[in-house]
């Protein structure tokens, strides 16, 4: 029961700092809702004021055409809807205009009156079997855009038709079902609406009626680019960080006005969203509204997940520090044990190297005594040994490079080529494949490359004109792997075998045969020397 109390702790308080961070995390849910809530109500506030405002521009060129007695002439006309809006603040709004309601026979009429406004040679357009029109006879700014519309009769299509009759029923400002603008001549195309407001006949003046309607002289209007609409709304005066798509549902099936990039996409991962319903003009809009980027749990509800970190590293802390009483005993056997361990390693590495010391002074005294007896004169000993003492040198740093493991067969080479010959080692071909030397093989090569390099160096016409000086190995694999590593120097000029064998030869011998259990051959010809070396590497 006893090994068991830190669980206990650790579980009793986890649970409790748990039910502390859900609730939390609840709190910050409902509050990450009410803060999207906002920003959507934000979003589709702006887009019923930006929709407001550009009706009540069409409310005031209504005014104005009342409240002119005269003919409204296009200067007149482009005078007052500069002064409504500057150019680039019309914000959706393609422009504002008047089209004149006629009779079909009157078309000559509103023909002249494009000419007289806008020196434009236009019919009007397109041929129909209605017995009104509705040709656009002033419409500004005067754009590319515009200027294709001048004269287009919106009474010959069905969808401007019924918002026409609409308006002229209500005599409020009544919008279209979305339509594609005449104004949209580029490849470049928006959904679009139309916004409409009749003026009525004055005293004098000639009217029509429509539908039993009071007489009118024609209807201020407005076509808008679904598209730039919802952008400026969206953007301006800053963004909106959401998403937005917006259909008009008025007849039952959605027909669709504007839809933010990657909306639908995003839709189905969003988790917040929420859709308001728009009264524009006679005509019922669902604004949806999502947010713009799926939010990181990690970083959204930061308060729980600090919260719930805390409250389990608290837990583990009571639980390590009950968990730390009852095994601090067992961490003091525990580090006896380690001490001695160490203490016997200890001892292991000082015998070992006592033993290595050993070995390297047995082989510099044979070395010594065996150099001192082919010797002819000090001066010859001291080159001798120190040249073999170097090369063991340069065979215990290869090894201790590797904590005196492994040594690699072509360092080692090269080093004792380099160590003879200088910068003319860089002549000496060398071929074979990665081989690691254990410490006895890498001891007793190093000294056996060293013999052979003084050799060549002192007999050899390798280096000269016409000769050549490679060395190469291979690894036989079989029963035992072995080495096997030719040293072949070739040249211009007879070599003679020599009749006796000096101290060199025989200490190869004896390093070959008896250290490494291998074998060593030597083939003299007319055109140099070529020497074997066969060891196994097991």
């Amino acid at each position: 029961m006893r090994k068991h109390i830190p669980l206990l702790v650790f579980l009793i308080s986890a649970a409790i700092g748990l039910s502390l961070t859900y609730t939390i995390l609840q709190a910050e849910r409902i509050a990450e809702h009410r803060g999207f809530e906002i920003l959507a109500n934000e979003a589709v506030d702006r887009i019923r004021q930006r929709i407001e405002h550009n009706f009540s521009l069409i409310t005031a060129t209504h005014s104005f055409f009342d409240a002119d007695e005269e003919e409204i002439t296009r200067r007149k006309f482009q005078s007052f809807a500069l002064g409504l809006f500057l150019k680039g603040q019309l914000s959706g709004m393609q422009g504002i205009g008047f089209a004149e309601l006629i009779a079909a026979d009157q078309e000559d009429a509103a023909s002249a009156a494009l000419s007289r406004n806008y020196e434009l040679d236009r019919r009007i357009w397109p041929e129909t079997g209605e017995d009104l029109r509705t040709p656009i006879v002033l419409l500004e700014p005067l754009d590319i855009r515009n200027k294709a519309a001048l004269g287009f009769d919106m009474f010959s299509e069905a969808v401007r038709r019924k918002a026409i009759r609409n308006a002229a029923s209500s005599f409020q400002v009544s919008a279209s079902a979305p339509v594609m603008l005449v104004q949209e001549i580029t490849d470049e195309k928006q959904a679009g609406f139309l916004a409409y407001l009749p003026l009525k006949a004055r005293d004098g003046q000639r009217g029509v009626e429509i539908a039993g309607s009071v007489p009118v002289t024609g209807f201020i209007f407005a076509p808008f680019r679904a598209g730039d609409l919802h952008k400026a709304a969206l953007t301006l005066p800053t963004p909106v960080s959401v998403l937005v798509r917006t259909v008009d549902v008025t007849d039952g099936e959605p027909e669709l006005l504007f839809e933010s990039s990657e909306f639908a996409e995003k839709l189905k991962d969003a988790e917040n969203s929420t859709t308001e319903q728009l009264d524009v003009g006679g005509r019922t809009w669902d604004v949806t509204v999502i947010e713009s980027a799926p939010k990181s749990h990690t970083f959204l509800y930061w308060r729980t997940f600090i919260l719930g970190f805390v409250s389990l590293l608290f837990s583990a802390a009571l639980a390590v520090s009950v968990r730390s009483q009852m095994n601090a005993s067992e961490a003091n056997r525990r580090l006896k044990q380690v001490s001695e361990k160490a203490l016997q390693d200890k001892d292991l590495m000082l015998q070992e190297m006592k033993h290595r010391i050993k070995n390297s002074i047995a082989r510099i005294l044979a070395i010594a005594r065996q150099t001192a007896n082919a010797a002819e004169d000090l001066e010859s000993f001291s080159n001798s040994f120190t040249s073999r003492l170097q090369a063991m040198a340069n065979a215990q740093d290869l090894l201790t490079r590797s904590a005196w493991q492994k040594a690699d067969l072509r360092a080692l080479l090269t080093q004792e080529l380099e160590q003879v010959f200088g910068s003319g080692a860089e002549k000496i071909r060398l071929d074979g494949p990665d081989v690691l030397l254990n410490e006895a093989c890498t001891h007793a090569l190093g000294l056996v490359f060293h013999e052979l390099a003084t050799n060549a160096m002192k007999y050899s016409d390798a280096f000269d004109d016409g000769g050549t000086f490679e060395v190469v190995w291979r690894v036989v694999e079989g029963e035992k792997k072995r080495l096997e590593l030719d040293w072949i120097e070739s040249s211009s000029t007879d070599v003679v075998q020599p009749e006796t064998l000096g101290f060199g030869s025989r200490l190869m011998q004896a390093l070959v045969a008896g250290e490494m259990s291998g074998s060593i051959n030597r083939r003299f010809s007319d055109t140099g020397i070529e020497v074997n070396i066969r060891i196994p590497l097991d």
